[in-house]
């Protein structure tokens, strides 16, 4: 009976071991769970702070993006409205300057108001600057300003006309200082800058450094073929041609109507005369323009004058698709004189018969 107690204690002591053991497995079991539910807790807190962190990176970077793109932005607008204003500013000093010159004052010219203003304007002047200011400044003065040999053409009206001098105090160094178109041997030769002449004539000046028709603005001025022959053309049936031993013909359409007309020079080495006459289309005499004889000549001298070539130039002078006749007149006191002739539709405009003398 003791035995059988001591078998029920044993065996109730057993049980209650169990029952601790399940009570401790459970026990672990729920710590367990409540230490991977906080890992679990801790790792979505540090998901989200990670995914938190990084949207804010990519935040930053878009607004450094922007912020750049805005500040490029106000640069090169700022940097514009700078140059702009450069410009503007240096338009209204030349602008002021020019209205401040005194016509008459000595030493002024063009690049010495240009320079002006642009240092006012924070710039600085150079030579292709001050040629294009100087093109634009005789373009504003409206006057086509045509030389013939470095002295002044007046080419307003078709008429024997005086070469001018310049005085450069009167006139203003900024309207004759300019570049020049060029043209010799019915041809034309070259752009240049003009400048006055060191040498004076009872105080005034003239162009150097242009051809021997110069113009100051950039056109055709020969847009038809000039030819030159050493015979008469046979559509002239004038028979007077054997009286001359020397014989120059220019051969042009002077007014663009698709026929050419013809402008003959004659000499006779033997009488010593000369003369230039002008044909139509059709060969038919037109008119003398110009003659010299030996009794015109300068007495006491051997030199011999005959008109020729180099008296006759032919290029529309006043930009009109005409080209006008040209005819160098010579005098005793050495100051030519040039015969401005227009030929159209059949009508030559301009004086003719001139005849030459150089007696003192």
């Amino acid at each position: 009976m003791q035995d059988l107690n001591k078998k029920d204690e044993e065996n109730k002591i057993e049980n209650n071991n169990e029952e601790s053991k399940v009570e401790v497995k459970e026990e672990k079991s729920s710590v367990v769970k409540e230490i991977n539910d906080e890992i679990k807790a801790e790792t979505d807190t540090v998901k989200v702070k990670i995914g938190t962190v990084g949207n804010a990176v990519l935040f930053a970077f878009f607004v450094l993006i922007v912020a750049t793109g805005i500040l490029a932005y106000y640069l090169i607008h700022d940097t514009k409205d700078n140059i702009d204003q450069q410009y503007s500013d240096l338009i209204q000093n030349l602008s002021e300057y020019e209205n401040l010159i005194d016509d008459d004052e000595e030493g002024t010219t063009v690049a010495n108001i240009i320079d002006g203003a642009m240092v006012d304007a924070g710039l600085t002047s150079t030579n292709s600057v001050t040629t294009e200011v100087t093109d634009d400044r005789k373009i504003m003065n409206e006057e086509l300003v045509v030389l013939y040999k470095g002295l002044i053409l007046d080419t307003s009206k078709m008429d024997e006309v005086k070469l001018k001098y310049i005085d450069n105090k009167i006139d203003g160094s900024d309207k004759y200082v300019i570049t020049y178109y060029s043209y010799e041997h019915y041809a034309f030769k070259e752009s240049k800058l003009g400048t006055f002449s060191t040498q004076l004539y009872d105080g005034l000046v003239k162009i150097d450094g242009v051809g021997k028709v110069a113009i100051s603005e950039n056109y055709e001025a020969i847009p038809r073929e000039v030819k030159v022959i050493n015979t008469v053309p046979s559509v002239i049936t004038n028979t007077g041609f054997t009286n001359y031993d020397t014989v120059k013909t220019i051969i042009t359409d002077l007014d663009g109507n698709g026929v050419e007309e013809y402008i003959v020079i004659f000499a006779n080495k033997q009488t010593g005369y000369s003369k230039i006459s002008f044909y139509d289309s059709k060969g038919s005499f037109v008119d003398d323009l110009a003659s010299i004889e030996k009794s015109k000549w300068r007495k006491g001298s051997n030199a011999e004058y005959y008109l020729s070539l180099d008296n006759v130039d032919i290029l529309d002078i006043d930009n009109d698709g005409i080209m006008e006749v040209l005819v160098e007149i010579p005098h005793a006191t050495g100051d030519s004189t040039v015969s401005i002739l227009k030929y159209n539709n059949g009508k030559l405009t301009g004086k003719t018969k001139i005849e030459c003398s150089l007696l003192d």
